[in-house]
């Protein structure tokens, strides 16, 4: 049953909104925020936005800007609905994924105290949650549900987002991420989820950009997509109908909106000893030899000078590099030092393991870890991966050449607050490696940046044994970053009305990822997840893939270790269904299966080198695959009689007893066998929770699935949507709640009278088609009934051979015959427009499941029925043909796009269907 829904008239009054102070003293254990965070808060409300670039050093507290924009959130709450300023979503963007990111954390914190507001160790503190929790939660359109929203996307599979437009959120995410959503190519979004992310996106969001420097083709970007539709009638006010995109860098050079420290921080007593924190740099300036034996020399060097545990953090510029400093490691300490690798390309599971040990309290290297001695030492091995986003402090750190920005990054992970009075660092300079026929290209990542930057080091160094590093001096001795960034390609409006076409993509259209990484990036990626069971391609992926099974992997990196025979598994646009592709084919954004078997990883990520098979994590939360040779791989069984008995692959009819019979067989003759996923307890808990009876999927592989098992990923696929419910509902009912809620959601937004009137409308009439006579057949299983439903109660195992029966063409979609019957309505009225809008009425139905953008594809039919419904008591009645095209929907999306805008359009799409998506999933069968 959905939820019942307050009246969209009913005005609850607000709380007072308490000061910024008083709120990020709440969410921060009573600490009082820094001078520069309570200006910055007060400037943002006053001004109603932000500074171009927020320039305050590392190790300040950068991350309260979340903190900020949550706040002017919840103050902005009560101005009038058309009159709010302050974006719904806050993007947190960095350039990078982040192995440990203080941030998601903090935003995880920030919500489950608004979420239980009880939780705080005050009572002014619990006042003031729950406050702010009100007033976020006032502007939702959906009621009762949680004030803040916290969405992660990383790897090349994301099916979280925020649940509806008007869901105060916080969005983690990397530039790829966000990039590719908002030019309408959403890595990890499947071709009809793909419109909602870009309104998401593009559409009443700030975007905080995490060390903007490492993404100055995306600051670029954000401003030119606004001049490709300049003339665009705004959805929502203009403030909140485009992205507001804020660089936060501690090496800025904006020469105009710049906000900075100001005398009353640089009088702050915890600000001076941040400032002064000491950080004594030796330089070596090596003319030949191996950086990975340098890098390591100068570890040994550093902790030998203790003769007590110590921390230390080894900065490398590539993970093979990386690689070769851990191996090579841990034989020369000799089992005296806890050695980890970060390298960021991890599955989560194995992430949060090296995340512990990093931020652990007794020898771990947390900012705030107590001040307790160390019975072990730290020795982490890192990528750019840990030079932002990561709150971590270490007494001592060796870097490879680099650059000016990644120098002071680098350092400000380094006696970050400034605890260690004996702090140093080593800085390694190598000449760059030789190019074929004895040219120097430069240095990997960095160019020809480093050879100015050993410059500047020697020269500020003179005859000194080291320099000071602190970050009061660092800036004056680096001086001015040197790096090129590159080109990137403009984005014309012809080439971005291609983009928007997401149901029908132009074959051989332009990739998106050089217009917000450039033209020369290097890394664009891959994503790779192991499976036990790889399905054929043409088949559907089950378990549905997650983020946090992925890796990410550049493609030319990825294509090296392949054979040149090999076909890959990959993910098509539906996110689900396998492709098989073969090396040349594969591009970036792209998601590969591979089998479990064929290695490539170990405990800390991507590893070419091993040949070991790789745990499966997504079985543990879900259930097991009916396939003998998955379960090997799996366990190590051999439960090849099981499997047969329980599939009865070879029966003309399948007796259901006899299956589950054969499953329970199966679950037992597991219980002999182990697999690394689980340890025994959690092993033999997950076999008690099997269900013995076989689940049968048409196009997906048959399985035995956990009593609370999450299947992840959307209930309907590309060609037939899964309407079932553990009870039937009708039709009218279930249109009525769809259109109830996205009123309601229009209204919260504040997007203008007129457009929530065909918004609510829309959304009352998306599923008329589904009264088609052939449709009712499938939703009833061939039983005749009244009224028209929209879900059904079939047996998911029953739903595609109901289909045929039903003589519903395979790939036949409903919202065209509702947009029919919609424009047969709208026509055979006395007024022919009714007072709506027509082009954006028949769009916002035709949508609702993702195609019209711009065309509803055809499927072989023929028939020549008529579908019929009666609409406010006028009957109506439309072909039911569903072999014929609107060829003026084209047209039609065309003129909408000229007059919204494609993100603005976007957005009045999400808010139907996200609509829908809501309401159907009180009532769906997963």
């Amino acid at each position: 049953m959905t939820e019942a829904l307050t009246p969209a008239a009913v005005v609850r009054p607000l709380p007072d909104m308490p000061s910024f102070n008083a709120f990020y003293a709440a969410v921060n254990d009573g600490r009082s925020p820094f001078p520069w965070q309570s200006r910055l808060a007060e400037q943002v409300r006053a001004c109603g936005g932000w500074p171009q670039e927020i320039g305050i050093p590392t190790g300040l507290g950068k991350t309260a800007c979340l903190d900020i924009a949550v706040w002017w959130l919840a103050a902005d709450a009560s101005s009038e609905l058309r009159q709010r300023v302050a974006p719904t979503r806050i993007w947190w963007v960095v350039n990078r994924r982040l192995l440990v990111d203080a941030t998601h954390e903090h935003a995880e914190h920030i919500a489950s105290l608004l979420r239980e507001p009880s939780r705080a160790s005050g009572k002014a503190q619990r006042v003031t949650l729950a406050a702010v929790a009100s007033r976020l939660k006032s502007l939702s359109g959906a009621e009762g549900e949680v004030p803040l929203q916290i969405v992660r996307l990383r790897g090349g599979i994301a099916a979280n987002r925020p649940r509806e437009p008007s869901q105060p959120a916080v969005i983690l995410s990397t530039v790829p991420m966000f990039g590719s959503r908002l030019l309408f190519r959403g890595y990890g979004s499947s071709r009809s989820m793909r419109p909602i992310d870009a309104a998401l996106a593009g559409t009443d969001s700030l975007v905080l950009v995490d060390e903007a420097h490492l993404a100055a083709h995306l600051m670029r970007l954000v401003p030119a997509l606004a001049e490709c539709v300049p003339t665009a009638a705004p959805v929502l006010r203009k403030e909140r109908s485009s992205a507001q995109i804020v660089s936060l860098t501690a090496t800025g050079d904006a020469a105009g909106d710049r906000f900075k420290l100001d005398d009353a921080d640089l009088a702050h007593v915890i600000v001076q000893e941040r400032l002064d924190a000491p950080k004594r740099l030796e330089v070596r300036n090596e003319a030949k030899g191996s950086a990975p034996k340098l890098l390591v020399d100068a570890v040994i060097d550093l902790i030998g000078q203790v003769d007590q545990p110590t921390s230390c953090v080894v900065f490398t510029n590539t993970p093979s590099c990386a690689r070769d400093v851990f191996s090579a490691l841990g034989p020369r300490l000799g089992g005296q030092a806890d050695v980890l690798l970060l390298t960021g390309r991890n599955r989560e599971r194995d992430a949060e393991g090296i995340r512990q040990r990093i931020l652990e309290p007794e020898n771990g290297a947390a900012a705030n870890r107590a001040a307790s001695p160390r019975t072990r030492t730290l020795v982490v091995v890192a990528t750019q991966t840990l030079e932002v986003g990561a709150d971590v402090d270490f007494e001592f750190l060796v870097t490879e050449q680099c650059g000016v920005r990644s120098l002071i990054q680098r350092l400000g992970r380094l006696n970050r607050l400034g605890q260690f009075p004996r702090s140093r660092a080593v800085y390694v300079h190598l000449p760059p490696p030789k190019r074929v026929g004895g040219s120097d290209p430069g240095w990997p990542v960095y160019g020809e940046e480093p050879s100015s930057v050993i410059e500047r080091l020697e020269r500020a160094q003179g005859f000194a044994d080291d320099i000071d590093v602190s970050p009061r001096r660092v800036a004056d001795v680096l001086g001015a970053p040197m790096e090129e960034v590159g080109r990137a390609p403009e984005v014309l409006p012809a080439l971005l009305w291609e983009w928007t076409k997401t149901s029908t993509p132009p074959p051989g259209e332009a990739p998106v990822e050089p217009y917000f990484s450039g033209i020369a990036d290097q890394d664009r990626s891959v994503s790779l997840m192991w499976r036990c069971h790889v399905p054929p391609a043409g088949n559907r992926l089950w378990p549905r893939p997650r983020a946090t099974e992925a890796v990410d992997v550049p493609v030319r990196e990825f294509r090296e270790v392949l054979r040149d025979d090999e076909v890959l598994c990959r993910l098509g646009s539906d996110g689900i269904t396998i492709e098989g592709v073969r090396n040349s084919q594969l591009r970036p954004g792209d998601t590969v299966v591979l089998a479990a078997n064929r290695g490539l990883l170990d405990e800390f990520g991507w590893a070419p080198e091993s040949m070991a098979t790789v745990t499966d994590d997504s079985l543990v939360d879900t259930g097991l695959p009916l396939d003998a040779a998955a379960l090997r791989q799996f366990c190590g069984a051999d439960v090849a009689t099981e499997v047969a008995g329980a599939l009865q692959l070879e029966v003309e009819e399948p007796d259901d007893d006899e299956r589950a019979s054969a499953a329970s067989a199966l679950i037992d003759a597991l219980r002999e066998h182990q697999t690394a996923n689980l340890n025994e307890a959690a092993w033999t808990l997950f076999l008690d929770q099997l269900v013995p009876q076989p689940v049968d999927v048409e196009g997906e592989v048959s399985r035995l699935q956990l009593r609370d098992g999450h299947e992840g990923g959307s209930s309907y696929d590309e060609f037939d949507e899964v309407s079932l419910a553990p009870e039937a509902v009708e039709l009218d009912r279930h249109g009525a709640e769809v259109g109830s809620r996205a009123k309601r959601i229009a209204e919260a937004l504040g997007v203008e009278p007129e457009s929530v009137e065909v918004i609510a409308r829309a959304g009352e009439s998306h599923d008329l088609g589904k009264a088609d006579r052939r449709f009712q057949g499938w939703l009833r299983d061939g039983e005749p009934g009244e009224p028209a439903l929209a879900k059904s109660k079939v047996a998911r195992r029953r739903w595609a051979a109901a289909r045929v029966a039903a003589s519903w063409p395979r790939g036949g979609r409903h919202e065209e015959l509702s947009a029919r019957l919609v424009r047969n309505w709208l026509c055979s009225n006395a007024d022919p427009a009714n007072g709506f809008d027509t082009d954006l009425l028949l769009h916002l139905v035709v949508s609702h499941h993702g195609w019209g953008r711009p065309l509803v594809l055809p499927a072989v039919d023929g028939t020549d029925a008529i579908v019929e419904y009666e609409i406010e008591g006028v009957p109506v009645s439309a072909s039911a043909d569903l072999a014929r095209v609107d060829w003026e929907q084209p047209e039609r999306f065309a003129r909408l796009n000229d007059r919204f805008g494609p993100w603005g359009v976007a957005l009045l799409e999400a808010i139907v269907r996200q609509a829908d998506h809501m309401v159907s999933a009180a009532t769906e069968v997963r």
